[in-house]
């Protein structure tokens, strides 16, 4: 699974890639292009759409990361005894 979520610069239109991670409502980036600082709102459409790709993502890491613990697979494995 790829972890970067596109985002488009509302100065420049430009279309650049950020991880996942970094975008979070009210968060801060630099466009790659024109590098101008992008404060991550919802009033922006290309913006919230980037914001609810990430959230997704986020959410689906966690999920992943849950599962294998619950289901054991992160745990060590057992010891066989004779």
């Amino acid at each position: 699974m790829d972890d970067k979520v596109k985002l488009r610069c509302p100065a420049c239109t430009r279309i650049f890639s950020e991880v996942a991670s970094r975008i979070r409502d009210e968060a801060q980036v630099n466009c790659r292009n024109c590098n101008k600082l992008i404060t991550l709102t919802t009033e922006d459409p290309f913006l919230r759409r980037a914001l609810k790709a990430a959230r997704e993502i986020r959410a689906a890491k966690d999920a992943a990361v849950h599962a294998a613990i619950y289901s054991g697979v992160a745990s060590a494995p057992k010891r066989e005894t004779p």
